[in-house]
């Protein structure tokens, strides 16, 4: 068939023919026959494949972006980099062609820089929404399969389940009890019952189009299926957005490098008028007075700031993701460093998800263990099993069973009993069902059988028992049976039934006067990794509370097994209903479980430790954790179990789902803080040194020690890749022994501003002294007479000296910054070999700018001899040497 003919026959298939009725209108028969689709099969995938390719991926169209030009361009809007530009326009001015050349030179390099960085962030943000991207259930061919629902085309039969986000436009033609949250779209705050029912009137608002689901809605309740009408920008919410644009959230980081941006261009700015007012009222000439402003201005602009922090940035979000936490907004690696409390779902996160039956319980002394279970088994168990295996909405496919990990194993468990759901399911068809929510903490489904209709409840057994007609007795020892599971670690569950002669008119009216069947017993192994991983987490100081719905009982004795402390105080959910806020507070000041809790519950938990100040990191999976996972300081979803609106309320998802990877997330977020803290204070500290030299000479009345494009120089060859090696440094030992920083601490505190400009000033004192030494050793009067035509040789033999010094000086000074509290001279020194390299190649080029035949008409400089050595030397050692003795005793004092 020929392309174009396949595009128009598509396109009448994927866009309604305006004289047929709206797809509300349209009868379920008619919405499959329009899209050419089969309620029992789907599409064939090759239909699917060929729908895809012209009518293109189901996604709404991307943020409008800057182009690459613009983003290139973007790299000069900055303050700090408007004064590099003013630096040059006066160096040009006065005639320093060689200076502005240079300065030009390098600010375009550094916007090069960015913009290549800024470009391969946002091919990472790209290829992590594309990990975290919404998976849809379709059935094609006859089978289903989970797919990206951008591969979702018209025609496709998609089944939703309670917590899925709607993937498409969709027209329903099946439902039970499915209730959707449109709000998005209607601002209805309502969940919308669904029905599959044609509606025939015309203009039917959004809202009340009850038999469509659309693009971006909530399922809440129940389940359902339907068939694609719509995708990508054709939907409705594609065509809201047309209208409608984004733009992310400055993060914290981001504010607190603008604030220090805005700091340095204030300290720039008042330092070199300083410099230029006071020396030109002393009567120096004003083209000096103006080369000592421009050099001063460039000794203080970290000009690798910016492309560093990205690079960090990137590279902790990177090896998070290859550690199977996937991170969805930035803030979140600066936020792990502090969190404090990690409040944990059990299930899934701390266990294998891998729930086993191992016991029933049919009272009255009918007891039966997992080997027993045969098709030789009693009659009372096999029953039990079979109520279970069909109240239960998991389903078969193959060999495979799909669905719940409590209700796979209750069909496994009838399964070797010899009640296999699909025959169940042949004998007793379901009619109509009552489906589980938090809030019930059960489920019914009613079934057609030749003698009748039967009602199969399951769900806790507190809720079961007291619906149940049972004597008082019968009740102790099922309440005693349940207790003996739980001090066992079991999670249980309780089934009952209740038969009819007729169909009862509400199905409400099952799930009382019911009779018990017994019990069942279950247990989910914990993660073989989680109790190393509990020690890590206390060991750094962040206390980990475990949420069940599990009775206390069980809770405790899974608790005790992944490594929680047992002396840690057990909550349930009827105390969380009680107290009051300052109560809850209180009581979780010792907490390690909650039992029995509701999704719900986790708002006010979460809230209550942040209200004492803590920094909480929150687990979840259902469509009810969302509040929690928003108002959490870092919401982390399941990537595994968790549903669509989980994940888009997380701040990071978990792809394996297991609570040993929060922790690695922790140690990662608090390396990636580290390294942030440590080459920014690195830089500042290093331009510091620079603005004390500087502002010290000038001042002093000596020739200015360094030029601008010297300056330039010594930032590009310093600072770029030592500070980059910084970033991405492995990190020191004990880094999880430490305590949480605080949540307010930021990466430049008044604390730090201290240290930065007294190991500044120490520095500055060396470099000082090579400049001061050389002059002296040459004769240079230290006064206004050094200007004099016959000390123009010796000046540039000291300029060149401070320069060389400078940056040696510079780049060994990056070594204390590996550790708080070890020594340059440790083995420390050795473990980061990017450091190292880029210490060595620093040196090397520094000597190529001196020696190099050439160099000396851009850079100012002359080849250096002993003298100059020998002076230099003992200048550049004798200060690092000192700030490294100052930064270990003080290390160890403050470790001690």
């Amino acid at each position: 068939m020929p392309k174009t003919q396949t595009r128009a026959n598509l396109n009448d298939v994927a866009t309604p023919d305006p004289v047929l009725p709206a797809w509300y209108r349209a009868t379920v028969e008619e919405a499959l026959e329009r899209t050419g689709s089969s309620a029992n099969n789907g599409l064939e995938p090759s239909v699917a494949a060929e729908r895809l390719s012209v009518d293109g991926p189901n996604e709404l169209p991307p943020p409008k972006r800057t182009s690459r030009l613009g983003m290139f361009f973007s790299q000069f809007n900055d303050l700090m980099v408007w004064l590099l530009i003013a630096a040059a326009l006066i160096a040009a001015a006065g005639r320093d062609f060689v200076d502005a050349a240079v300065i030009g030179v390098i600010l375009v390099l550094n916007a090069f820089l960015g913009f290549i960085q800024e470009d391969k962030a946002q091919a990472a943000v790209d290829a992590l929404r594309e990990m975290s991207a919404p998976i849809a259930t379709v059935l094609r061919g006859g089978s289903k399969r989970s797919i990206p629902a951008r591969a979702l085309v018209v025609g496709d039969v998609v089944v939703l389940a309670a917590g899925d986000v709607v993937p498409a436009d969709m027209r329903l033609i099946e439902v039970a009890d499915l209730e959707v949250d449109e709000s998005s779209l209607t601002g209805e705050s309502l969940p919308v019952l669904k029905s599959v029912e044609a509606i025939d009137l015309d203009h039917v608002g959004l809202g009340d189009q009850r038999n469509l689901a659309s693009l971006g809605a909530t399922v809440q309740r129940g389940r359902g299926a339907g068939v694609v009408v719509a995708t990508g920008s054709r939907t409705e919410l594609g065509r809201i957005a047309e209208y409608a644009s984004g733009q992310e959230p400055v993060t914290p980081l981001q504010k607190e490098l603008k604030r220090v941006g805005r700091a340095i261009a204030l300290f720039v700015v008042g330092a070199s008028s300083i410099v230029f007012i006071s020396g030109v009222t002393a009567g120096r000439p004003f083209d000096e007075m103006a080369l000592a402003a421009i050099a001063l201005a460039v000794s203080a602009i970290p000009e690798a700031l910016t492309a560093v922090v990205t690079i960090t940035l990137g590279v902790g979000v990177k090896r998070m993701a290859e550690q199977n936490a996937i991170i969805r907004k930035m803030h979140s690696v600066e936020t792990l460093g502090s969190t404090d409390v990690i409040v944990t779902d059990k299930t899934g996160t701390l266990t294998l998800n891998r729930m086993t039956v191992v016991k029933l319980d049919g009272l009255g002394g009918r007891l039966l263990g997992e080997p027993e279970f045969s098709g030789d088994s009693p009659e009372w168990a096999r029953a039990l099993l079979r109520a279970a295996a069909l109240v239960n909405d998991s389903e078969v496919t193959g060999d495979d069973v799909i669905g719940d990990p409590t209700e796979t194993a209750l069909v496994a468990a009838a399964g070797k009993v010899g009640r296999e759901k699909t025959t169940a399911e042949a004998e007793a068809p379901r009619e109509s069902e009552i489906g589980f929510t938090s809030e019930r903490k059960m489920m019914t489904t009613l079934h057609r059988e030749p003698d009748g209709w039967v009602a199969f409840t399951k769900g806790a057994p507190e809720v079961i028992l007291a619906r149940c007609v049972i004597d008082e007795s019968t009740r102790k020892e099922a309440e005693a049976a349940v207790l003996g599971m739980a001090e066992n670690g079991l999670r249980t569950l309780a089934v009952a039934e209740r038969r009819f002669a007729e169909r009862p008119v509400a199905l409400e009216t099952a799930e009382q006067q019911m009779t018990l069947l017994g019990l069942i017993g279950l247990i989910d192994p914990p993660r073989a990794e989680v109790p190393e991983a509990m020690r890590q987490a206390h060991g750094a100081g962040v206390r980990v509370i475990m949420v069940t719905g599990d009775h206390e009982v069980t809770a405790r004795a899974i608790a005790t097994e992944v490594g929680l402390p047992e002396s840690g105080r057990v909550l349930n959910g009827r105390d969380i209903e009680h107290f009051t806020d300052a109560e809850l507070a209180s009581a979780l000041d010792d907490a390690t479980v909650i039992a029995r809790v509701d999704p719900l519950h986790k708002m006010r938990i979460v809230q209550a430790l942040q209200a004492k100040g803590h920094v909480v990191a929150v687990t979840g999976d259902g469509v009810n954790d969302a509040p929690a996972l928003s108002a959490a300081d870092v919401g982390v979803a399941m990537g595994q179990t968790g549903t669509e609106v989980a994940k888009d309320a997380s701040d990071m998802i978990l792809a394996d789902d297991n609570f040993a990877t929060i922790v690695t997330a922790i140690h990662s977020g608090r390396v990636v803080f580290t390294n942030l803290t440590k080459f920014m204070r690195f830089l500042l500290s290093a331009n510091a040194s620079q603005v004390f030299l500087m502002f010290v000479a000038t001042v002093a009345g000596l020739p200015v020690p360094l030029y601008p494009v010297q300056l330039l120089w010594t930032n590009m060859a310093t600072d770029s890749l030592p500070a980059l090696a910084l970033g991405v440094d492995p990190g020191e030992p004990g880094i999880m022994q430490r305590p949480p920083r605080g949540a307010s601490e930021g990466i430049i505190t008044r604390r730090s501003v201290v240290s930065i400009l007294s190991r500044g000033a120490v520095l500055s004192v060396g470099t000082l002294g090579a400049y001061v030494g050389v002059l002296a050793a040459y004769g240079v009067p230290l006064t206004h007479e050094a200007f004099a035509p016959q000390y123009a040789g010796a000046v540039v033999s000291a300029q060149t000296a401070a320069f060389t010094a400078l940056v040696i000086q510079k780049l060994l000074f990056s070594l204390s910054f590996r550790s708080r509290t070890r020594s340059i001279f440790s083995r420390a020194s050795a473990e980061n070999p990017l450091l190292l390299a880029a210490i060595a190649g620093g040196i090397a080029l520094q000597m190529l700018v001196v020696y190099l035949p050439g160099a000396d008409r851009i850079l100012r400089t002359t080849p250096l001899g002993w003298t100059e050595w020998s002076i230099m030397l003992p200048a550049i050692l004798l200060p690092v040497i000192a700030i490294d003795i100052a930064k270990v005793v003080t290390g160890r004092r403050s470790a001690s």
